[in-house]
């Protein structure tokens, strides 16, 4: 993979601005996994246009690499607009930018082989459930109807620090179940 003929993001945002002066570039979290990030970049030719040019999206995960390890949030948002602009046409002989050529060789030089994860003992059951006193969190998870009341219930998880990893877990399971059973409308109102 020759580099010069890959664009950086930042080569692809001048040439975008030099031809759209009244153009725009939206980006949208879509998701916060905990230890990863969503992002989505729209292209609109103008500011008043209601179809866009190009979207794209990207997906960073939180110290997969050096700069990743302070910096997720940033370069998920960049090479999403990245990816958005070379769909637009804005890119060398590749859609991937430079940055996401560099990443991939870097991540590629890393060793193949990772530790295993720590196996971590959960509850099966609701009964323990209720033992392990996450009681109260189960119930802010399932009794939330939209997104916006399930993302505060996991705001408020996240900042108790008596709560052990395990019981973290344990919620962060129920709470994916009830996104999943709110974004397909299956959650009861």
């Amino acid at each position: 993979m020759a580099l010069q003929n890959y664009e950086t993001v930042a080569q692809r945002i001048a040439k975008f601005w030099d031809d759209y002066p009244n153009g725009k570039i939206l980006t949208e979290l879509l998701e916060n996994g905990g230890n990863y990030w969503i992002f989505k970049a729209t292209i609109y030719g103008e500011l008043t246009d209601s179809n866009p040019i190009a979207t794209g999206h990207a997906h960073e995960v939180i110290g997969a690499s050096a700069i990743n390890k302070t910096s997720a949030l940033e370069v998920c948002e960049t090479s999403a607009v990245g990816r958005a602009l070379a769909l637009a046409g804005y890119h060398g002989s590749g859609i991937a930018s430079v940055e996401e050529i560099n990443r991939a060789k870097t991540r590629q030089a890393e060793p193949a082989e990772t530790p295993a994860p720590k196996k971590i003992e959960l509850p099966k059951t609701m009964a323990a459930v209720t033992q392990i006193s996450v009681k109260r969190y189960h119930a802010l998870i399932t009794e939330s109807k939209t997104i916006t009341e399930l993302m505060k219930a996991a705001e408020t998880i996240a900042n108790d620090t008596e709560l052990q990893e395990f019981q973290k877990d344990l919620l962060r399971g129920i709470w994916a179940e009830r996104r999943s059973a709110i974004q397909d409308g299956d959650a009861p109102l």
